[in-house]
């Protein structure tokens, strides 16, 4: 049950108030709605003081945060009390409903018309049978013998009859009735087939829409008193009001486009809103925040730092047999399905015309007074309450971007080029996707942590089948002879790297050696040209090679495997 806040003789008036300005945060948003009412002239209460009158705004949204409902405004009224309260909708008055019903209720009645219509074709074709049986019958008593069968008299053709003129005119006749009849019962099928689909679309579209219930919403009721101060005129008082409250379903979120040309990256920042409060966001004040509102309600307090003995989980045979992969190998296995890189775009002609310059985007403005940034987007943006997301463009950048390649040959024979920029901003960019191009060609996709001003960030541009690589098993030799009860493998790899850009290339190129789990089992002997730039005691291996236009280098690695005589290995793969 609803206890309202009007006092027993006070004023009620209803406040047109429709949103003017929203600032939306990560996870929440603040509406803010604006409106004038006109408080009427009235005598003085039983205590001889000023009446008190009631503004109500109603219509809020169900999910409005009733703690974050603040007014204030201008007039010369002293605000008395702002209560909340719950506008129960107990009916809910949908014209869309009646129009269904009509719908039906017209279906119906053409449904029976179609009915009545094809019981008389039905009707008229057994009257029509019953006329032609009786008909013909009467013709063969009254003709008796008729001579229909003789034929044509020699040198010449015999008149028909009289007999046989009336049976053609009368079949003839019976014939035209009967297509008649035929073709409108058709056509009485087919509608009434169409009024049926009809039917129960609207029915379907009747029973959906009869169990939607219209949700209740808010209603925020505030006490004015009139003070006689300026622009009490005759009596009445023009009051501006402002409300705004906070409400859940609402965010923002971070997302990018990185283009590539030469050694620039230029990073686009869009801002991706949407909401689901209830109530539609109009063209206007839109503002989007790095705030986080309610996150500050309490301080981060340690919790006892507990050390135990680790107690490893019982992992299931499918997934035990998968754990000796290379670390590595999903970041590269999803690389790989990324679009090679584009081809460099061909110079221009000499003594051509210059091209004209490129298309300039409206970027927000910021604010950054305070701890958080706040975002105004170069064009007024309407959000509606769908959930979809709304985009907004909110800073270009152009960042200077340091280009290397990695390649992991034993999972995937292909070069992934890399670009680390720093952000040389004053905007602090938020987590999100990114849409890597090169140029104009879209070669995948990436994601960025949060970066602040003058970190790095690096994104991942995909593979440049420019850069060849190949790795070949050169050498595997096992000793046939047993030395003190061990036997011998030798291997040996190399690695090719080709540069077919037409820059210099940097490649940082990953492999590994096994890594020995039981005793009699013993990895000795590594050999690496050129030296290999650092070696872990996982067995991972990493070179960085430096390549010039047209340039070829080669990695040589290998090392011996001794094991016991009589060990079945498992593991050991080329």
């Amino acid at each position: 049950m609803v206890i309202s806040m009007v006092a027993p003789g006070a004023t009620t008036l209803i406040l047109d108030a429709p949103i003017t300005a929203v600032v939306v945060y990560p996870k929440q948003a603040r509406v803010t709605r604006r409106g004038t009412v006109t408080l009427p002239p009235g005598a003085e209460d039983a205590g001889g003081g000023p009446p008190e009158v009631t503004v109500t705004l109603g219509s809020l949204p169900m999910e409005l945060d009733t703690s974050s409902v603040r007014v204030s405004g201008r007039g010369a009224v002293r605000v008395l009390g702002v209560d909340v309260v719950v506008e129960p909708r107990a009916v809910t008055a949908d014209p869309r409903l009646a129009e269904l019903e009509d719908e039906v209720d017209r279906l119906r009645r053409r449904a029976r018309e179609l009915a009545d219509d094809e019981e008389t074709e039905q009707a008229r074709r057994r009257f029509l049978d019953v006329a032609a049986r009786n008909g013909a019958a009467a013709l063969a008593r009254g003709w008796g013998a008729p001579s229909w069968g003789g034929g044509p008299a020699e040198g010449g053709t015999t008149p028909p009859s009289g007999e046989e003129r009336r049976l053609a005119e009368a079949s003839g006749a019976l014939a035209t009735q009967l297509a008649g009849i035929h073709a409108r019962l058709r056509a009485i099928a087919d509608e009434q087939e169409n009024v049926q689909k009809l039917t129960d679309a609207t029915r379907r579209a009747l029973e959906a829409r009869r169990g939607v219930r219209l949700p209740d919403t808010r209603q925020v009721v505030v006490a004015l008193e009139p003070t006689g101060g300026p622009g009490a005129a005759d009596g009445k008082v023009d009051v501006e009001l402002e409300v705004s409250y906070l409400v859940a379903s609402a965010s923002w979120s971070a997302r990018y486009d990185a283009r590539l040309v030469g050694g620039v990256v230029t990073l686009t920042w869009f801002g991706m809103v949407r909401q689901r409060s209830g109530e539609d966001w109009p063209v206007g004040d839109l503002k989007l925040s790095t705030a986080r509102p309610g996150r500050a309600s309490g301080l981060p307090e340690l919790t006892p730092w507990y050390v135990d003995v680790a107690h490893p989980p019982v992992m299931p045979f499918a997934m035990a047999a998968r754990g000796g992969a290379f670390a590595g190998g999903a970041a590269f296995d999803a690389a790989a399905e990324m679009t090679p890189v584009a081809a460099a775009a061909p110079a221009k002609a000499p003594g051509a015309a210059p091209p004209p310059p490129p298309v300039e985007h409206a970027v927000a403005t910021v604010d950054t007074s305070g701890t958080a940034a706040i975002y105004r987007p170069a064009r007024p943006v309407a959000v509606p309450a769908d959930g979809r997301p709304h985009r907004t463009t909110l800073a270009v950048l152009e960042l200077e971007a340091q280009l290397d390649y990695l390649t992991v040959p034993k999972l995937a024979p292909e070069a992934y080029l890399r670009a680390t920029v720093t952000n040389t901003s004053a905007h602090t960019l938020l987590p999100g996707p990114v849409a890597v191009f090169h140029d104009a060609d879209f070669v995948g996709t990436s994601a960025v942590e949060l970066v602040p001003p003058g970190a790095e960030v690096e994104l991942q541009l995909g593979v440049d089948d420019r850069l060849l690589v190949e790795r070949e098993l050169v050498s595997r030799a096992t000793s046939r002879k047993v030395v003190g009860n061990l036997r011998r493998t030798d291997v040996g790899y190399v690695i090719t790297l080709t540069n077919h850009t037409p820059r210099r290339a940097q490649a940082t190129v990953r492999d590994q050696i096994p890594v020995s789990r039981h005793e009699g089992i013993t990895v000795k002997d590594f050999q690496s040209s050129p030296t290999v730039g650092e070696r872990t005691d996982l067995g991972q291996l990493t070179w960085t090679v430096d390549l010039e236009p047209a340039a070829q280098r080669r990695i040589e690695f290998g090392f011996r495997l001794e094991h016991a005589r009589g060990l079945d290995l498992t593991g050991w793969t080329d």
